[in-house]
């Protein structure tokens, strides 16, 4: 009995079909993670900050303190910002009407990825509303056009 001559042929064919199986698995899981990676990249990422230590000079300020409620983005994607201000520890909020600050940028404004807003208040208004509730903290507060509240991080802006 002579060997078969096309079982040596059926061998390599099917060990190049498994090295064509792996490399098309590991190519799927390579979409797959990309796709989760860009999804995630390509929104925005909208975070709130406060700087405390501002001192507002000029014409018609005087020596004032004041907030700087700094909104950046760090996503891919363009977002809205609608109105913002500041929670108080208690859950309610105050309006904040710039008064003869630097102009804020007008809302809506976009804000396109990777920029930043700046937004200014009174650090003796903010006190003196929260002084009123017997509170110490507060926190910023930016709401977007997609329905998102942003909320800056606990105790960010001591009032009392």
């Amino acid at each position: 009995m002579s060997p078969d001559p096309l079982a040596l042929p059926a061998f390599i064919i099917s060990i190049i079909g498994l090295v064509i199986a792996v490399i098309g698995a590991a190519t799927g899981v390579v979409a797959l993670v990309w796709q989760i990676v860009t999804r995630t990249r390509g929104a925005h990422r909208v975070v709130v900050s406060v700087n405390s230590d501002m001192q507002m000079v000029g014409a018609g300020t005087g020596n004032t303190k004041c907030l700087e409620i700094l909104v950046r983005n760090r996503g891919a994607a363009s977002v809205q910002i609608q109105p913002w201000g500041i929670r108080l520890s208690d859950g309610n909020s105050l309006v904040v009407i710039p008064g003869d600050f630097p102009p804020p940028p007008v809302l809506p404004y976009t804000l396109d990825a990777g920029t930043s807003a700046s937004f200014y208040a009174r650090a003796e208004a903010i006190a003196d509303a929260a002084g009123v509730r017997n509170l110490a903290t507060a926190r910023a507060v930016v709401h977007l056009a997609t329905g998102q509240k942003i909320i800056g991080r606990k105790g960010e802006i001591r009032v009392g």
